[in-house]
């Protein structure tokens, strides 16, 4: 779906960070010393909401940002 993004390329690393699923992102672009990056966000939050069948997990923004 999003071949090169590193949220899901890490998903099993982020997934075990306390805290919702902005929380576990801040906390690995901390840890890793990422700038934040809004559509790689809302991929990772779209990928994961197909993986899991929880579509909450996109804002309106997450959802202007991939055309959706």
């Amino acid at each position: 779906m999003y071949p090169n993004n590193i949220y899901i390329k890490n998903y099993g690393t982020i997934k075990k960070y306390a805290g919702d699923i902005g929380v576990q992102m801040d906390k690995f672009d901390n840890i890793h010393h990422l700038k934040h990056d809004d559509l790689a966000r809302a991929q990772y939050k779209h990928w994961r909401s197909v993986q899991t069948g929880v579509p909450e997990l996109l804002s309106m923004e997450d959802k202007r940002l991939l055309g959706l």
